[in-house]
């Protein structure tokens, strides 16, 4: 009794130190999922582990996942499983969150599924087998992880594990996409800016979709914005707007939109010759790939 008032006061003293993060509804709610995970409420159980892990107590997060995964709950042994494959809050164990992505899927957990397949796909516990890979990444495709769609496009479209298919590969690419997954969209832009996968070449549509992923920083994207503003392709010529979106990827680490602000400040593209700004975003370009030899 004494360990679990201490185990309390512990608990309410950690969240009060989350009050600028949380309303005092939340702090309530907070509470009452303490007890009700003590009463043996197995939501409840997974809900504290999701708390604790936020006040970065990653042991206590454990504790209480293998709880609930022992009862059975899928989202628990999804969670477990997330923590032994990167060693939070126990010793890193590949093997461990294998068998616990595997009891998370067969249980109906989608995210579950979707790692189970990459594991499959990398061959990290056994062989590669890419029939399992193919299942289990199917069975989270039903269930719209766009990450498992985004993959069996790649596969489809290498034939990697099945046989060719681009119509197959390029469904795929389109559901990853119009479900938000930024990396199907570039491909989506890229496919539309080549002609590709059976498609005819479509710039304008290209652009819609390296827009879409733009807009939330995917660095590709922005950079081949800017590179179709510049040499207008599909668009009007427009070096500001060129710019605009290599001056964005360079703030995400882009080494080449260095190189190309630098080249249009030289030659004055669409913008007065700046001699000064070519070479200080050179000498940024020159820094930055000092740092990747150090």
């Amino acid at each position: 009794m004494v360990m679990e008032l201490e185990m309390q006061e512990r608990f309410e003293e950690r969240l009060q130190q989350l009050r600028h993060l949380l309303t005092e509804e939340q702090m309530l709610e907070a509470k009452n999922i303490y007890q009700l995970a003590h009463e043996k409420n197995v939501e409840a159980m997974v809900e504290l582990a999701d708390i604790y892990r936020i006040m970065e107590e990653y042991s206590l997060s454990v504790y209480w996942l293998q709880k609930a995964s022992k009862a059975g709950n899928s989202e628990a042994q999804y969670q477990l499983a997330n923590c032994y494959y990167e060693g939070l809050g126990v010793e890193e164990d590949i093997e461990m969150a294998f068998s616990l992505y595997k009891k998370a899927a067969k249980n109906g957990n989608p995210d579950a599924a979707n790692n189970l397949a990459d594991m499959y796909l990398n061959g990290e516990v056994g062989n590669v087998n890419y029939k399992e890979a193919l299942k289990w990444f199917e069975v989270a495709a039903k269930q719209n992880v766009v990450e498992a769609m985004f993959t069996l496009g790649i596969m489809y479209e290498q034939g990697i594990g099945v046989n060719r298919d681009d119509e197959k590969a390029f469904q795929y690419y389109l559901k990853a996409a119009e479900g938000g997954d930024l990396d199907a969209q570039y491909r989506m832009g890229s496919i539309y800016f080549e002609g590709l996968l059976g498609r005819e070449r479509n710039v304008p549509l290209a652009i819609e979709w390296f827009e879409k992923a733009a807009e939330y920083h995917h660095i590709d994207s922005i950079y081949n914005l800017g590179f179709l503003y510049e040499n207008g392709i599909g668009v009007e010529r427009n070096g500001k707007k060129a710019l605009y979106y290599y001056k964005r990827a360079s703030l995400l680490g882009d080494y080449q939109a260095k190189l190309n602000i630098a080249y249009i400040y030289e030659n004055g593209i669409d913008v007065e010759v700046d001699k000064k700004a070519a070479a200080r975003w050179r000498e940024l370009a020159k820094q930055q790939k000092q740092n990747e030899y150090n």
